[in-house]
């Protein structure tokens, strides 16, 4: 797998280490792509220095620090052209979609690997040449080193040129509905993956607030703000090493207020707090690597946009109602999972709950296509099918949804022939419900 797939996935797997969580996270940052690359020219010095001895006699007749010169001011003059555009045109797209579907995608869009690829190469090259002109003004360069910059210049054009050309193909379809809304799906799919492959986050499942010791100590939030990720592994070994249980009241996308109690802890050691809070990231946005409710909100908000007055687009919301029952049907309780062992029996964690989560998804559209007779018989549809899934607590929440979104359509559906359809088309438990 090469570095870059290692490091800009857009979620955690099981079993990686908080070390290279957090480093993935820190590369994924635009500035720390831009840095790398721009970082060549001083990487050419070092190899330079390397591989004097070995370079071929004749060649710096061939090529000269004339020629590298040229190439390199070209790569600076049209490389802050073409990022100037292609700035532009990102947050032109950018905001389009946010305005028209949800804001809440503007997180994602800006974490779309493609576009950070392509503005960090643009950028780092620019860099690249600016410092490498430099370099070549301060003699740093010998004749016979200079070849060595200039297979380093070839390689920066080869990049900028796969760069600019997966940017136009990517252009077709950034920013579009269809593409945005398949995005989220797999975000979405991806974090109910990792949390059915690791329930609680390998934790014990806190049901209960009883549970906690009587003579436990909170630990209170740092600051305001979403709780984004617990680096559970790390404060695993934390809790090994000061021989304490760490209960968490508060799961990843909650939000907090400094000082609001979000775990609590058998034990008060020195340094103890200063610790969990570094293992805990709280911020101003919620995220979708650990929050698969996060997802499904955003969904719902799509699908109940796309019904409102202005834009008045059913087959959107029924898009999205698809979507999420796909990624239902691979969603399993993280209670009493005899398959999966407790990774980290020392930390306790509220499980995902099946009745919120789809009230989380299907309820903003039930809501706003109340009077729709198409998004209601998609939304009956997929609830039915929810309604069979293995898995008890979200069959029966299912169930619950179907008779909210039926009530709904009784007090909504002006046109008598639309409600009798629609209780042809939908199970007897519901409509009698």
């Amino acid at each position: 797998m090469q570095i870059n797939q290692v490091f800009s996935k857009g979620l955690d797997t099981v079993g990686e280490t908080t070390f290279v969580r957090k480093l993935r996270r820190q590369f994924n940052k635009l500035w720390v792509r831009i840095a790398l690359i721009g970082f060549m020219s001083l990487l050419a010095i070092i190899v330079a220095r390397l591989t004097e001895p070995f370079i071929p006699d004749g060649i710096k007749d061939v090529i000269g620090a004339g020629s590298i010169g040229s190439l390199l001011q070209i790569i600076a003059n049209s490389m802050l052209a073409v990022t100037t555009f292609s700035l532009t045109v990102m947050v032109s797209v950018f905001r389009s979609a946010s305005s028209q579907w949800t804001p809440r995608i503007h997180r994602l869009m800006m974490d779309d690997q493609i576009t950070q690829t392509t503005l960090s190469t643009l950028v780092g090259a620019y860099i690249y040449a600016l410092a490498s002109i430099i370099l070549l003004e301060t003699q740093l360069f010998s004749d016979d080193q200079v070849v060595v910059l200039f297979c380093f210049t070839i390689i920066i054009l080869i990049l900028i040129i796969i760069a600019i050309v997966r940017w136009i193909v990517h252009l077709q379809t950034l920013g579009s509905l269809i593409e945005t809304t398949r995005r989220i799906e797999e975000k979405t799919k991806a974090a109910f993956s990792l949390r059915m492959e690791n329930p609680c986050l390998g934790a014990n499942p806190l049901t209960d607030m009883d549970a906690v010791p009587d003579d436990a100590v909170a630990v209170k939030a740092d600051e305001t703000g979403y709780i984004q990720f617990i680096y559970e592994q790390q404060l695993a070994e934390l809790a090994e090493k000061e021989d304490i249980d760490i209960y968490f009241s508060t799961p990843v996308g909650h939000f907090v207020y400094k000082g609001e109690a979000i775990a609590y802890i058998t034990a008060k050691t020195d340094g103890i707090f200063d610790k969990l809070n570094e293992s805990i990231s709280i911020g101003d946005l919620r995220t979708f690597e650990q929050d698969p409710r996060f997802g499904l909100i955003v969904l719902g908000e799509i699908g109940s946009k796309a019904l409102s007055p202005g834009i008045n687009d059913p087959g959107t919301a029924i898009d999205v109602v698809g979507r999420m029952a796909r990624i239902f049907d691979g969603y399993r309780s993280e209670m009493d999972r005899t398959d999966v062992e407790v990774a980290h029996p020392r930390l306790w964690l509220p499980p995902l709950e099946a009745a919120s989560l789809v009230e989380d998804g299907f309820d903003p559209i039930a809501r706003d296509g109340g009077g729709i007779v198409e998004v209601q018989l998609a939304l009956q549809k997929a609830l039915d099918h929810l309604s069979r899934h293995p898995d008890d607590d979200l069959s029966e929440a299912a169930v619950e949804a179907a008779k909210r979104a039926f009530k709904r359509a009784e007090k909504k559906m002006d046109y008598g022939q639309d409600l009798e359809r629609l209780r042809d088309q939908t199970p007897a438990e519901v409509t009698n419900g």
